[in-house]
């Protein structure tokens, strides 16, 4: 009985470091990996005192633009394509998300639509960066060209983060998305952060100011009401995020960005058409913890706890077997009757 005993504790001993070698080595990176039917929290970042330019619809005229202040709010929402991500093949095939982004932009005091654009973006399920898909495209949509609709494929070339970092992030640099630039930059770790009793890392990108590509008529426009007498200008831009990232599950649970614009025309002085400090609003900072807080417990408990747990009771179980068939004794041998 004891042997039987001994033994069975032993297989429950090598069944528990199985179990938890199992979980570590097939669970966990399956964990890591972004999954298909996540559905992204609305990003709502906002802007107070802002200084923007604002297109006002005249009846039976054009749009009126003027050099505006007040509180901005953008909201990014994402729509997952699963379908389009399934037909991926070659390596991005089993990879990789396609996404569907949509952002509004709007002068809250007044209710306001400033922006539209929509885009189309493949991101790596480990890393989060952009990768290479013939599908990616972005269209701006702005309310001084109504008519402007469509998102074209191959329009925009996305590379780097963009709204995911990497499950467990490095403290090293990125390269970081700019929507201005259309490029990405390097966005350098700056060290570790509490944010609402989260470790995070800190992460910034400085832009250094520099001249914008504008197409000529959208410049037109610009000049016809600002800068009334110029006959071409230049944009200048330049812009500094700070963006905190919670290194076990790569989600941003913390975001700010300084952006400024200025139309700098051949003739008159120039005039500063944008000029904002936008950071995540309170149900977005709450939804994005919330995110961040259940992706890290579920990593902790399946990639470290339980495994841990099932080791130390699968060797204390298997210890526990062989000792009992060590301790049964020995018959002692028959002696016959001569």
């Amino acid at each position: 009985m004891q042997r039987a005993v001994g033994a069975a504790l032993f297989g429950l001993g090598s069944l528990c470091v199985g179990v938890a070698a199992g979980m570590v080595l097939l669970i966990v990176p399956a964990l890591k990996q972004v999954p298909y039917d996540l559905t992204p929290p609305e990003i709502a970042v906002v802007a107070q005192d802002a200084t923007f330019v604002s297109a006002q619809a005249v009846t039976g005229g054009d749009p009126v633009v003027s050099v505006e202040r007040g509180t901005l709010r953008s909201v990014t929402g994402i729509k997952t394509d699963n379908s389009t991500a399934a037909e991926l093949t070659g390596s991005l095939a089993d990879n990789t998300l396609i996404w569907n982004v949509y952002q509004a932009t709007d002068w809250v005091d007044r209710n306001i639509p400033i922006e539209r654009a929509e885009s189309r973006i493949a991101l790596d399920r480990v890393s989060g960066a952009a990768v290479e898909w013939e599908g990616q495209c972005y269209n701006d949509v702005k309310v001084v060209q109504p008519d402007t609709t469509g998102c074209e494929s191959g329009s925009i070339a996305f590379a780097g983060q963009l709204y995911l970092f990497p499950f467990d992030t490095k403290k090293q640099t990125y390269q970081y998305f700019d929507g201005a630039l259309r490029q990405s930059l390097p966005l350098v770790y700056r060290g570790e952060d509490e944010v609402a009793s989260l470790d995070t890392y800190r992460f910034e990108q400085t832009v250094p100011r520099q001249d914008l590509n504008i197409d000529e008529e959208a410049l037109g426009g610009l000049l016809g009401y600002l800068a009334p007498g110029a006959t071409t200008a230049t944009m200048s831009y330049q812009a500094s995020r700070t963006i905190w990232v919670e290194p076990s599950t790569g989600v941003i649970v913390a975001y700010r960005e300084q952006q400024s614009r200025e139309l700098v025309p051949d003739i008159g002085p120039p005039v500063v058409i944008f000029d904002a400090s936008f950071q995540y609003d309170d149900a977005t900072a709450e939804a994005v913890l919330d995110q961040a807080r259940e992706g890290r417990s579920q990593l902790l408990l399946l990639g470290r706890y339980l495994p841990i747990g099932l080791l130390v009771v699968g060797v204390l179980a298997a210890v526990a077997g062989i000792v009992l068939v060590r301790r049964v004794p020995r018959r002692a041998p028959a002696v016959r009757a001569d």
